[in-house]
């Protein structure tokens, strides 16, 4: 099938959906609006938010592509995958040092300059396209530095979203970050997919334009006029201790605990680890078989980001009726359901449009749960707590990332792509008999 045939049907099938979901209930986005023209500082810090994200995701494409360039791709591509997910594993420590932060958007500006001077020295270890892979992992280990600020970023941000705006506005604004959110991965990646398509092989340029990106984030930034003072459990000359910090992670623990979370995040984590696997053995096989990508390695990436898009604007904005009388706990399962037909269409070699279909379908659904539950825990949780808590949310749901990818990356090195599908469709449907069955004898007791 040629690429332009393949790329019709795409199109076709979003015309059909949005033809669909456009019938659907919405919510009035009119509230939206009125806060966006009033409240100027927030308008400003939703910008900052928005070009900041778009240089952390534009290099994540550009990594995958310099990885399928290399001898050693296989291991290159697995080595992306499993960087990505390592600030993760910073998150809760640095959301601990964020306690003492209480003039924040300064320490901010002071970060956005830091990641620019940062991706100025990736331009120049990028002159050369085949290198050696302790430089590959030079550069993963920069990239990671920068992601790791764009995260300390986020914590300090945090709070704002309970002293800035009203209960009234939250649902509507974690909705408008969410589909920004995705919104800025999609430009990012598309904008390095296109420049590496016009400009084949062109790293260092792209590492300046990623540059520039975070130089507009301190512009918006340094707009930003208003009262940024927030609450702090810990003084500013006070030391980082680890005793405090663990202390502090299990107070973060315990207040989840407490206010009912946990299982869902245990639930988003099984999730995550999942669909690490599958995505780690999806990029293997694209950058291995051409049947499953449409035009170059870099422009199916970036479709792939597209149809991320369009299924977390849809469910971000969109209010379907069905979904909202069910629990998190089933939107998973849905969610689930969604990556073992994935599994079996890429174990098959089917079209990798019944591919980009489930994918669809799946990002709705993540669309849809997203800003509803981060609402629910903006609401149950206090500002003090808050940073915290929300750290260790993102931080248990990174861990599972990574730890997906990881095993994947063992199984292919013992077992090849084909024979390590089957090993994760096994392991999805056993994680989704295992947690009936222990919801079942939680029913009965």
């Amino acid at each position: 099938m040629k690429v332009s045939t393949m790329e019709m049907q795409v199109f076709n099938i979003f015309k059909a959906y949005w033809g669909i979901t456009m019938n659907l209930k919405r919510v009035t986005n009119a509230k939206l609006i009125v806060v966006l023209r009033k409240k100027k500082h927030v308008r400003y810090l939703i910008c900052a938010k928005f070009v900041n994200r778009i240089g952390s995701a534009l290099y994540n494409l550009a990594l995958l592509t310099l990885a399928a360039k290399q001898t050693y791709s296989t291991l290159a591509i697995a080595l992306v995958k499993l960087f990505e997910n390592l600030p993760g594993f910073f998150d809760p420590i640095l959301a601990y040092l964020t306690d003492r932060e209480t003039r924040r958007l300064k320490k901010a500006a002071w970060l956005n300059l830091f990641q620019v001077l940062i991706y100025f020295m990736i331009a120049f270890l990028m002159l050369r396209v085949q290198m050696p892979l302790a430089l590959f992992v030079l550069i993963l280990f920069s990239n990671v530095a920068s992601d790791s600020i764009d995260g300390y970023i986020s914590n300090m941000f945090a709070p704002f979203s309970k002293t800035w705006i009203d209960h009234s506005e939250r649902r509507a604004i974690s909705s408008l970050d969410i589909v920004l959110f995705s919104l800025s991965l999609v430009l990012g990646q598309f904008l390095g997919a296109a420049w590496l398509t016009l400009f084949p092989g062109q790293f260092f340029s792209l590492s300046l334009l990623n540059a520039l990106t975070f130089a507009l984030g301190l512009f918006f930034i340094r707009k930003i006029k208003f009262d940024d003072t927030v609450k702090t459990l810990r003084t500013v000359k006070e030391h980082f201790s680890i005793k405090d910090f663990f202390k502090k992670m299990k107070l973060a623990y315990t207040h989840m605990q407490e206010r009912h979370l946990l299982k869902i995040v245990w639930l988003l984590a099984e999730s995550k680890m999942i669909y690490a696997s599958y995505l780690l053995l999806l990029n293997v096989a694209m950058a291995s078989n051409s049947e499953l990508r449409f035009g170059s390695y870099a422009q199916t990436l970036a479709i792939w980001q597209f149809i991320s898009f369009i299924g977390l604007i849809l469910g971000s904005f969109l209010r379907i009726s069905w979904l909202e009388k069910i629990k998190y706990d089933q939107i998973i399962i849905l969610i689930n359901i969604t990556s073992f037909l994935a599994m079996i269409s890429c174990f098959f070699e089917l079209s990798l449009v019944n591919v980009l279909v489930l994918k669809l379908i799946g990002t709705l659904l993540s669309g849809y749960m997203a800003p509803r539950y981060y609402t629910d825990l903006i609401q149950q949780i206090d500002e003090e707590h808050l940073t915290r808590v929300e750290s260790l949310n993102n931080f248990i749901l990174l861990l599972a990332a990574p730890f997906g990818t990881l095993q994947a990356t063992i199984c292919l090195q013992l077992f090849g792509l084909r024979l390590t599908w089957l090993l994760e469709l096994g392991i999805l449907v056993s994680f989704m008999i295992g947690r009936e069955i222990v919801i079942y004898r939680s029913k009965n007791k």
